[in-house]
């Protein structure tokens, strides 16, 4: 039986970019002269659709090319997004952890080298820089190198912990060269069939995300109607 993906790629390209695109826009203007919304908070908004966009593109380029590993990849990411968006825009404090999380990402990333094998002039260069990140950064309530805030920790939060672990165990399995992905390569259990229910699961993921977004717009500007209404049932439901 054939399973059909074409109102999801519709709702997908409608999503992203066009959607997505014309929000921020918007977003923009409306805040141009009512300062409702700090600028770095707009950016980060940008940013998102900026990556939203992006995963919607690789998505779709997987499905055509009946790539299962990359599908799965774009719809972990997409998953991941969902969480991080609905997060940021719960509330501002949130949105300014997962700010700050940049300069603990940037600070990890750096004393991930220590664990290679470097010689002792660049273990001390590295030191170094991992200290002047210190002085620049560390503040009385913010240390650089505390750890970061998880996708699953957020995910908590929002009461959504059963549904990202669940979900990125599956997906993972699918993106990265796994037992099962090495062991059941040329079988039928990556056919269009199987193909299309982890685009479907990406798009689903994808759309939240749009909500997300559609919602911090909302609550920021509640005197402004979309030009488009969004069917929050029709995206978000199983096929």
């Amino acid at each position: 039986m054939r399973v059909s993906t074409k109102r999801y790629q519709n709702l997908l390209s409608d999503a992203f970019p066009f959607t997505s695109l014309a929000l921020v826009r918007f977003l923009k203007k409306k805040n141009r002269w009512s300062k409702r919304i700090p600028p770095w908070r707009v950016r980060q908004v940008q940013n998102f659709v900026i990556a939203l966009n992006a995963t919607a593109f690789e998505l779709e380029r997987a499905r055509r090319e009946g790539r299962t590993a990359t599908l799965a990849w774009s719809a972990r990411n997409f998953l991941e997004l969902s969480i991080w968006t609905e997060y940021c825009s719960t509330s501002e404090g949130n949105a300014k952890r997962f700010k700050d999380d940049t300069k603990c990402d940037l600070f990890g990333m750096v004393a991930a080298a220590k664990g290679a094998r470097i010689t002792p002039e660049l273990n001390q260069r590295v030191d170094d820089l991992l200290q002047r990140f210190e002085r620049i950064f560390n503040t009385q309530s913010f240390k650089i190198s505390d750890e970061f805030k998880g996708v699953g920790k957020a995910a908590r939060e929002l009461d959504r912990e059963g549904e990202f672990f669940s979900h990125n165990k599956f997906l993972s399995k699918m993106a990265h060269p796994t037992a099962f992905i090495v062991n059941s390569k040329g079988t039928r259990r990556f056919d269009k069939r199987f193909q299309a229910a982890i685009f479907i699961e990406g798009v689903q993921f994808a759309l939240k995300s749009m909500l997300a977004l559609i919602n911090f717009f909302m609550i920021h500007f509640p005197d402004q109607n979309p030009k488009r209404k969004w069917d929050t049932s029709r995206t978000i439901s199983n096929p």
